[in-house]
């Protein structure tokens, strides 16, 4: 099972996305992949050993880029596109934090992103990265 975070800076739509998605991991019968949890950006260095993997807000992308270099995070930490905040099935988020550890395995450095998506702000599929490249989604025209 994967520990997931999700972060932000003030943390209301952040942590309401969180429990939502712990909520449809409930649902969906997924808590043997899967669990969810908010902390706030700012407390993701000190609290990072209670995630696997940390998926942060578009707008904290500043913040883990300096964390980033400073080498406060042991975990990865993937930025979540501004297209896919809040619109994503658990799944789809899920399948993308167990993607992002499998490249984190390989050699990873944050700020984490798929090789074909280095800018979160230009992503435009619609579901998780595995599927997308499957086809199962077209882009946001």
């Amino acid at each position: 099972m994967i520990r997931i975070a999700i972060c932000c800076g003030g943390g209301f739509s952040s942590s309401a996305l969180a429990a939502h998605l712990e909520k449809e991991v409930q649902e969906k019968n997924l808590s043997d992949r899967a669990t969810f949890i908010f902390i706030p950006i700012s407390l993701l260095a000190k609290r990072q050993d209670e995630a696997d993997v940390a998926m942060a807000c578009p707008h904290t992308e500043w913040k883990v880029k300096e964390d980033s270099k400073k080498g406060l995070y042991h975990i990865p930490v993937t930025i979540i596109p501004p297209r896919l905040y809040g619109l994503m099935p658990a799944d789809d988020f899920v399948d993308d934090a167990e993607d992002i550890l499998e490249l984190w395995k390989q050699g990873g450095t944050n700020m984490m992103t798929f090789p074909d998506e280095p800018r979160p702000l230009a992503v435009r599929r619609t579901v998780s990265h595995r599927r997308w490249l499957k086809g199962e989604s077209k882009e946001f025209k």
